[in-house]
């Protein structure tokens, strides 16, 4: 594999990021990947030369720290911590005795940030080294940015679809604002930018937009282009309006020389799982084979369906501009994360999003040291804190052909249904463990779609509910729910027991009903289900 010199490494990730501590008293340490330091057991099959990401490890626990430095030395690897700088001074007499580099991540930014501009810049580098790779590095966007930032007079950011902030400029005296200090140490578009970053005039547009975002500098904007491929955008950040004006011509020709840079880093950075997310993506359609990779999705795996948990507020959230673009940015964030997780963790997923939910397949056959339910545990609890979201996930039993995958994504789906109607909490769920849930969706659906599953006894009830002002069809259902508990029910329906009592030998009276019969009683109330819904209070909270 492609190493790159550490210092080289640092430089790409310039701007404060990070920062080098300690050069580990080596004449050159080179870089070949990056790992994390949080989950021990995945660092197994570490190689020698990867960057470990001190995840979790407090700087101020000296014995965590002299730990962390003695598993990157035992493994001849970098480290790298969260720390301010410059450090303690106990933390740099510390730093100063160990034997492998050093690096000082600012606090603020993420470490899923980070582990993806590491892989990212790594990637490009070996495209540089491999035949016909081209000879561009994410390097060549930081000179490009600033080029312009020159040119220009204002300060240069590039970002990719899934807006993340992939070059900048960082030339001295640059114009700055909240919004952009931000999404500079979080790699990414704020989140209370995106509606503006996500603006329809901007990506449908074939020339540069202005924009002025209150509490902001004005900004212009260009989308990067090849062809009809949308690669990402490039906004400059003004010190104020007049500044801004007669620019357009040159930020289109930098909107073109950054899209040769970012065709680069398309082609490198992940055509192998490109190639497993639209294989996956094909078959959990129905569709695989349609210029899919040869063996198409790798089998056996575990099929993983994440979608965004029900808010507390009611359930359905308002549709004012720009609420559909953040919901699905999120998901393809969600997506983003969950891929970065199952190959940190030593997984090669795939992914696909299909409608408003996040598929993950995560293959058996070399499988990462920690379960699907750490990782599932793990991948929840980043996106809590990192996209500030909370998602549901189910996953299925592992499965070894085409069409149980797609049997998995049914049981997966009607799971996330049922969670969903239930206002279930976020959080990890096995579909086999709702196996019951399941197939009692199934028979209401099939009674529901099927008049000869029914014998009309709830219909009639319904009929006469609805012409007299009664609730037996209500009265009933909490009846039967409650397994013929006289006193639960009527806690239920808020009515006195013998109230109770007296509707449903009334109902016995008009419709015929033989409550005493069980077959009778199983009928009803699957009739009686289909015919209300499944809405019933929370499962978890």
């Amino acid at each position: 594999m492609t190493a790159m010199p550490l210092e080289q490494l640092v430089e790409a990730l310039r701007g404060g990021v990070i920062t080098l501590l300690s050069d580990g008293a080596a004449a050159e340490w080179r870089v070949t990947g990056a790992e994390l330091l949080d989950h021990p057991e995945a660092l197994a099959t570490t190689a020698p030369g990867h960057l470990l990401l001190g995840v979790g490890l407090d700087i101020a626990d000296r014995e965590a720290l002299g730990a962390a430095f003695r598993t990157a030395a035992d493994r001849s690897c970098a480290l790298a911590v969260k720390c301010p700088t410059p450090p303690p001074p106990e933390v740099s007499a510390q730093v100063a005795t160990t034997r492998v580099p050093v690096l000082a991540v600012d606090p603020r930014v993420p470490w899923t940030r980070v582990q993806r501009l590491v892989t990212t810049i790594l990637a490009a580098r070996r495209a540089v080294a491999e035949p016909g790779g081209g000879g561009t590095t994410g390097g060549d966007l930081f000179s490009l940015a600033n080029a312009v930032a020159g040119i220009v007079g204002g300060a240069v950011a590039i970002m990719d679809t899934q807006q993340v902030v992939v070059a900048y400029s960082n030339l001295p005296d640059q114009p700055i604002d909240e919004t952009r200090r931000r999404g500079i140490l979080g790699r990414r578009v704020p989140e209370d930018a995106l509606a503006d970053h996500l603006n329809r005039e901007v990506w449908v547009s074939d020339t540069v937009v202005r924009q002025h975002r209150p509490g902001d500098l004005p900004r212009t904007a260009v989308v990067i282009r090849a062809g009809e491929d949308v690669l990402g955008s490039l906004w400059v950040a003004f010190p104020d309006e007049a500044a801004a004006a007669d620019c357009g011509p040159t930020l289109q020709e930098a909107a073109r020389v950054a899209a040769l840079h970012m065709l680069a880093l398309r082609r490198q950075v992940d055509a192998e799982q490109e190639s497993r997310d639209r294989a996956l993506r094909h078959t959990l359609e129905g569709r695989s084979g349609q210029g899919d990779p040869p063996g198409g999705v790798r089998l056996p795996a575990v099929l993983v369906g994440l979608a965004e948990a029900v808010q507390e507020r009611g359930g359905e959230e308002s549709w004012e501009a720009g609420t559909a673009a953040r919901r699905r940015a999120a998901l393809l964030r969600a997506l983003d994360l969950a891929v970065l997780d199952g190959r940190s963790l030593g997984y090669e997923p795939a992914a696909a999003l299909l409608g408003d939910r996040v598929y993950v397949l995560l293959p058996a056959a070399g499988s990462g040291s920690v379960s699907t339910g750490v990782l599932l545990d793990h991948l929840l609890d980043r996106a809590r804190h990192s996209l500030h979201r909370s998602f549901t996930a189910v996953d299925s039993p592992t499965v070894a052909t085409a069409s149980a995958l797609l049997a998995a994504r049914r049981d997966i789906d009607a799971a996330l249904d049922h969670l969903r109607e239930r206002r279930a909490g976020p959080g990890a769920y096995h579909a086999e463990d709702l196996r019951p849930e399941l197939v009692l969706r199934r028979l209401v659906g099939a009674v529901r779609e099927d008049a000869e599953l029914r014998t009309g006894i709830a219909e009639r009830l319904r009929a006469h509910d609805a012409e007299h002002g009664t609730d037996y069809c209500a009265t009933l259902l909490t009846y039967l729910r409650h397994f013929g508990d006289v006193a639960a029910a009527s806690g239920e329906l808020h009515i006195h027991q013998n109230t109770l009592r007296l509707r449903l030998r009334r109902a016995e009276e008009l419709f015929d009903i033989a409550l005493a019969d069980p077959t009778r009683r199983l009928l009803l109330t699957l009739e009686l289900t289909a015919l209300t819904g499944l809405s019933e209070p929370p499962t978890r909270g």
